[in-house]
């Protein structure tokens, strides 16, 4: 009876904490909401926000109606869709065949793209490749140089490793390829790590937006995190110098949460779906190394 008590007792300061740390993390973007539909009039940058100060969606007439905004936006999306096909791709062609004990030379390979992923050429050798490839100022240029994740690599290989071979050997039985076998089996029956992997990609193209500051000068080619950037540099010298420019229906703080909480919806509305892929995959890529 009383260790029952003590485990209950245990249970709830657990609990508690947990709650706690899921209440300070969900703060700030509970705020960026709350801000972001608050009347302009009423709005006070710096202070606290429980409840929404009034309500007016003119921050989100703004941003949606900035024509730099809405290309930045589509730009971002095209990167992530292109970016999510190629590297997915690619980084499933080369876990499949490095998960099969047959291949020679396996253990080499493998050494070799762990050897890539600790020591790396760095910014200008890369950057000297990709302007020689002739990716500079296209959309490629964000998407290529970083197709292969070898993290991600491994945890495909992992997953891959754990299909039983048998399936395998019965397709070759009734005379089936290795490229048949990897698209009509491997890669159906490994829907949970796929979706987890490419997640990983979405979200990681989403908010890149480093490179685009490197391989990048069009301004056709900007990233939504590039304007967002922008946007609240532009911002903090407007109140520093006065500028008269930004209409008074919207403060700055309003404008700022708005472009933040609408960069950030995509994935929001993404994740629920593949929520049970993702949280199976990471658990199933994760019994062998």
């Amino acid at each position: 009876m009383a260790s029952t008590t003590g485990r209950s007792y245990t249970n709830l300061i657990i609990g508690s904490f947990l709650l706690l740390i899921a209440v300070i993390t969900f703060f700030p973007f509970y705020y960026v909401i709350v801000a972001s539909f608050s009347d302009a009039n009423l709005l006070r940058e710096g202070h606290l926000l429980l409840l929404p100060q009034g309500f007016s969606l003119s921050a989100y007439k703004m941003i949606f109606s900035n024509q730099r905004f809405v290309n930045c936006f589509n730009v971002s999306v095209l990167r992530t869709v292109l970016g999510l096909i190629i590297n997915l791709t690619l980084q499933c062609m080369v876990a499949y065949p490095l998960s099969r004990k047959y291949l020679p030379g396996r253990k080499y390979f493998t050494l070799y793209i762990i050897f890539a992923m600790l020591f790396n050429g760095g910014i200008i050798p890369t950057y000297l490749i990709v302007k020689q490839t002739g990716l500079l100022d296209t959309i490629f240029a964000l998407v290529i140089p970083g197709a292969i994740s070898t993290w991600n690599v491994i945890i495909l290989r992992s997953f891959f490793e754990n299909i039983p071979e048998s399936l395998e050997e019965s397709a070759k039985i009734d005379g089936a390829n290795d490229v048949y076998i990897f698209i009509k089996i491997i890669l159906p029956l490994s829907k949970p790590v796929i979706m987890t992997i490419g997640l990983f990609i979405a979200v990681h193209h989403w908010n890149a937006f480093m490179d685009a500051v490197i391989y990048v000068t069009s301004s056709k080619l900007q990233v939504l995190q590039l304007y967002l950037r922008d946007m609240v540099v532009y911002m903090e010298k407007a109140s520093l110098l006065g500028d008269g420019t930004m209409s008074s229906d919207v403060s700055s703080i309003s404008l700022r949460t708005a472009t933040i909480f609408t960069s950030t919806l995509p994935i929001i509305i993404i994740y629920p779906f593949i929520q049970k892929h993702f949280i199976k995959g990471v658990m199933i890529g994760a019994i062998k190394g």
